[in-house]
């Protein structure tokens, strides 16, 4: 099991997924409303965004350049290179247990 850390203003919501899983995933298994993954985890619509937190983590996850990933997340309010990846395309292994990433509001909500 990996344990993934969202971040919700001065909260911390944790939940265990098992190894192969996307951050995505943990995600809608707490049901939480600033990720509904309209795509289901296609990496077609960004409704996954979410910032990564800290530099440990940011370097371990760095955003593959040139990809479909990063052209979605440039048009999306509140991109920050090097921070800003997309839950559905961080599948998680033993390497990310205890990852953080911060939520970010929804605007929709």
């Amino acid at each position: 099991m990996v344990k993934v850390n969202f971040i919700r203003d001065t909260e911390t919501i944790s939940v265990d997924v098992p190894v192969g899983h996307t951050i995505m995933e943990a995600a809608k298994e707490l049901d939480l409303p600033e990720i509904p993954a309209d795509c289901g985890g296609c990496c077609a619509c960004a409704t996954c965004h979410i910032h990564v937190d800290g530099v440990q983590w940011q370097q371990k996850l760095k955003i593959e350049e040139n990809s479909l990933e990063q052209e979605l997340l440039e048009y999306e309010k509140g991109y920050i290179e090097g921070v800003s990846r997309l839950a559905c395309q961080i599948q998680l292994n033993d390497d990310l247990n205890n990852v953080t990433v911060k939520l970010r509001k929804n605007e929709l909500l």
